[in-house]
């Protein structure tokens, strides 16, 4: 008798030792089914902060006619990839959503997004004809950036392939190509003349109707003299030279500042500034912003750069209250 309740009791413990094993099993394998069932461009790296909603980077046109990075929350659902260039469909409510800041929606009235597959980094959008109610060639490269940069902001999106009607398309009625496998990020608001391919992304200001900031990416040529090629010196040297005459961007970082070196010390940017720079140490909002210019900088070519400490002749700049390292923003600018 005492050997049977032994045995019954042994059975026991391995049936429970087979269901503690297995169920974390089917578990697994439930989470993954939902995972590819679900929208294939959601991630769990994408910082949410509002429970429902995606943080979500749209590319928008301003009325100087560059692209501006808005970071906004969007309704997470079964396809967010659609859901996000809907916004960009120029409709009554998306322009008025966006009219505080001074922005458009850049997609042609009445497109629909008929489709959308992504596979092995490549997005193919299939829209309606009304697409092709484009303008002019640079309003033709302007909605296709803008498409390509929204899109790539999803991890598992790297390249853009275009369709019309079901039809897939390599070249836009003002000259566009598409290569064979798709449009990747390249050339943002690019404000040089092709006389150099080595090409540097650095960030300005706008304002609209001089009230409302915001920080624009431009892709500008490196010296042609220059043989070094892209490294972050060149970048923040590219930088501190200012916008482009006429572009309607402006730079506080004072006139005349010169870039003396650079180094990354624990995912801090070091960043070393001619006596020019000590024009702002006074004014810590100046000082905060301007540190802002150099970090979206940085981060375009050192990814994992957390902050910035900007230097004066080698010595940190005198900021009240103001000891620490400036922040790396998650994003240019957030609505």
């Amino acid at each position: 008798m005492r050997n049977r309740i032994l045995a019954i009791l042994l059975v026991l413990v391995m049936m429970v030792g087979v269901v503690i094993y297995t169920n974390p099993i089917s578990m697994v394998m439930k989470f993954l089914k939902d995972e590819e069932s679900s929208s294939i461009v959601d991630s769990t790296e994408v910082a949410v902060e509002d429970e429902g909603l995606r943080n979500t980077v749209l590319y928008y046109k301003d009325d100087k006619g560059f692209l501006v990075p808005v970071m906004r929350k969007i309704p997470w659902e079964e396809g967010i990839g659609k859901a996000t260039l809907r916004e960009l469909i120029d409709t009554e409510e998306n322009k008025i959503e966006m009219e505080a800041l001074g922005l458009l929606p850049v997609i042609p009235p009445n497109t629909q997004i008929k489709g959308m597959n992504i596979k092995d980094g490549l997005c193919t959008v299939n829209f309606s004809k009304e697409f092709l109610n484009l303008t002019s060639k640079s309003d033709e490269e302007i909605v296709l950036k803008s498409i390509v940069y929204t899109l790539t902001e999803f991890p598992t999106i790297d390249k853009v392939d275009f369709m019309i009607e079901g039809k897939e398309v390599s070249k836009f009625e003002f000259g566009t190509d598409i290569a064979f496998d798709g449009m990747s990020r390249k050339d943002i608001n690019y404000v040089g003349n092709n006389q150099n391919e080595d090409k540097v992304v650095v960030y300005y200001e706008s304002t609209t109707n001089g009230i409302e900031s915001y920080f624009v990416p431009v892709t500008k040529e490196l010296d042609k003299a220059d043989q070094t090629g892209v490294t972050l010196y060149n970048a923040l040297d590219a930088l501190v030279e200012g916008p482009p005459a006429g572009s309607g961007l402006y730079s506080d970082i004072p006139l005349g500042t010169k870039v003396i070196g650079v180094d990354i010390n624990d995912s801090i940017a070091c960043i070393n500034l001619s006596e020019e720079i000590g024009e702002i140490e006074e004014d810590r909002e100046l000082v905060q912003k301007v540190s802002k210019y150099f970090a979206l900088t940085v981060k375009e070519i050192y990814k994992d750069v957390v902050g910035v400490k900007l230097f004066k002749d080698g010595k940190k700049l005198e900021v009240k209250e103001n000891k620490e390292p400036v922040a790396v923003p998650t994003f240019a600018n957030e609505y």
